[in-house]
């Protein structure tokens, strides 16, 4: 008689990890997912090179470079793969916020060196009085809150700190003055 057999079909499907992409983020930015950085419609549940944690960069902890998302394929499919490529961008400093204490008739005193910790040069200031040359004179400026302000590039926002100028009054001793006493006389007041 007449024999048959049957063969089934299996198919597997193709995983599909996006294509590749590119972030810049900032070095003090707040961690961002990768796979949002793909191209395409990539298929979750992929791994990452790089010990990357979840998919996450943080610019705190890794560094920038190229990262792998792999997504491993059932025979006779090939794996799928796609790279993000990570660039970190400086962010802005400012310095930290301080106090400045200048004498109401003294000599001009630099703003800039005022700053705590280690500013970036080229920042802009602004504040009660005219900045000129990052230089606060008492002899034509008012006290107060001077910012400095660097830009960053973007993704970086704007970094900023504050110099409070305090400005002490000069002591007042009167002019020269004379005086006659007598040996048997009494003490007076030289004020």
């Amino acid at each position: 008689g007449s024999a048959s057999a049957t063969v089934t079909v299996i198919e597997t499907g193709s995983p599909d990890a996006g294509t590749d992409g590119n972030v810049t983020v900032c070095s003090d930015g707040t961690a961002i997912d990768l796979f949002s950085n793909l191209g395409g419609t990539p298929d979750a549940g992929g791994t990452w090179s790089g010990g990357l944690v979840g998919g996450m960069f943080d610019p705190s902890v890794n560094t920038a470079g190229t990262f792998t998302y792999t997504l491993t394929a059932t025979p006779p499919c090939q794996s799928a793969s796609a790279d993000v490529t990570v660039t970190i961008t400086n962010a802005p400093n400012a310095g930290t916020d301080n106090n400045l204490t200048v004498c109401d008739q003294g000599a001009a005193a630099s703003l800039f060196a005022a700053l705590g910790g280690t500013p970036d040069a080229g920042g802009a200031w602004s504040g009660p009085s005219a900045v000129v040359g990052g230089m606060y004179d008492p002899a034509t400026m008012n006290p107060g809150a001077y910012m400095y302000t660097v830009n960053g590039v973007a993704p970086c926002g704007n970094a900023t700190a504050t110099v409070t100028v305090i400005e002490t009054g000069s002591p007042d001793a009167g002019t020269d003055g004379n005086v006659t006493v007598c040996s048997d006389g009494t003490a007076i007041d030289l004020f």
